[in-house]
């Protein structure tokens, strides 16, 4: 009886005190807005295999790369693709970017104009000359909503970015860094191991990482590549993507200790 009546006097505290509360949760509210990051690994595979192309969604709010087939993923994954506003492109092979059409033609019929795209300058053209050729009686109004950022450092939100050049052969490909003051989470996108790869596991928290192949090739790192950073960089925890079912295989029967073999759909909090 007595745990009732404590039960109920809280209740009416509460009721009483309903708007004081309401600012508190709204601070708390925010305050985990800050400080926490949520990631959902969106696809963590190669081109020639079940799982999804190699992509990633922040907050909800920012994808790291539009692979082919990006859209009808999300909307698997009880996401709606419109309520993405920026995405972040690593480079430009079609397993990274194709999907961005189908992703600007929904924004476009649906009169949304929060389409912010961040890639080196080259890409603008490439962006649009897909639109064009994909849809081009809609190619004019996304031309007119799609804002394009091309500088190396920028900011989304409470992040601070810094893109980073790695290697991935003969065409520009690019990591980024994303820094909310508490932690930094990087993306190598598609790579070889190179010095900028152990410049980014040696700052960040996090890195999600291409690991495709058992070993490196002149274009994708390997689990070789990976056991060196795991010695030299002891602090980070890498996420490992871009892989094919062999490397998968291997890596879950290994468990490597500050190793995450994902599943599509992982959500990591961090």
């Amino acid at each position: 009886m007595f745990q009732k009546a404590r039960i109920y006097g809280l209740f009416l505290y509460v009721i009483y005190n309903k708007e004081r509360f309401k600012k508190k949760l709204k601070i708390y509210v925010i305050i985990l807005l800050v400080i926490f990051m949520r990631i959902k690994v969106i696809g963590s595979g190669s081109m020639w295999n079940e799982y999804n192309s190699a992509s990633y969604m922040i907050d909800n709010d920012i994808l790291v790369d539009m692979p082919n087939g990006m859209c009808k993923n999300l909307f698997r994954m009880g996401i709606n693709p419109i309520d993405i506003n920026h995405v972040v492109i690593t480079h430009f092979h079609g397993d990274h970017f194709f999907d961005l059409p189908f992703y600007m033609l929904l924004k476009v019929k649906k009169n949304d104009d929060s389409i912010n795209i961040y890639c080196t300058e080259n890409g603008n053209n490439k962006i649009l000359s897909i639109m064009k050729l994909a849809f081009e009686s809609a190619y004019g109004n996304a031309e007119d909503i799609t804002k394009f950022e091309n500088n190396a450092s920028f900011k989304i939100g409470k992040y601070n970015i810094n893109r980073i050049v790695v290697d991935h052969g003969n065409i520009d490909a690019y990591g980024y860094i994303f820094d909310n003051g508490k932690n930094k989470v990087g993306f190598t996108g598609d790579t070889t191991y190179c010095d900028n790869i152990l410049n980014m596991a040696s700052v960040c928290d996090y890195l999600f990482c291409d690991c495709m192949f058992m070993e490196s090739t002149d274009k994708h790192m390997g689990v070789n590549d990976l056991k060196e950073l795991l010695v030299k960089c002891p602090n980070c925890k890498f996420i490992v993507s871009h892989l094919e079912n062999e490397t998968r295989k291997e890596l879950l029967e290994m468990n490597l200790t500050n190793v995450v073999v994902p599943e599509d759909g992982l959500v990591i909090e961090i």
